[in-house]
């Protein structure tokens, strides 16, 4: 933790924005594993059977919620 902690005093972050960051970083990879692994059971669901599993569902629900949700706090918050 102390290696965590020297690399971003040195990149210039404060203790708090660190935090966010390493929020935002493990979110993102966690979005995109999610994503990767639901699109590859989706699509192996689709070869096997012919037709869009539940896996599917939860794939392009998961994604209207990322999407939805990013688009609104982008018009809430800016950026």
């Amino acid at each position: 933790m102390q290696k965590f902690t020297v690399f971003f005093s040195k990149l210039g972050f404060k203790k708090e924005e660190r935090a966010e960051l390493i929020g935002f970083c493990s979110a993102r990879n966690s979005w995109i594993f999610t994503t990767i692994v639901l699109l590859i059971w989706s699509f192996q669901g689709l070869i096997v059977s012919g037709r869009l599993e539940v896996q599917a569902s939860v794939f392009f629900a998961s994604q209207l919620v990322f999407w939805v949700s990013l688009l609104y706090y982008r018009n809430k918050y800016g950026g």
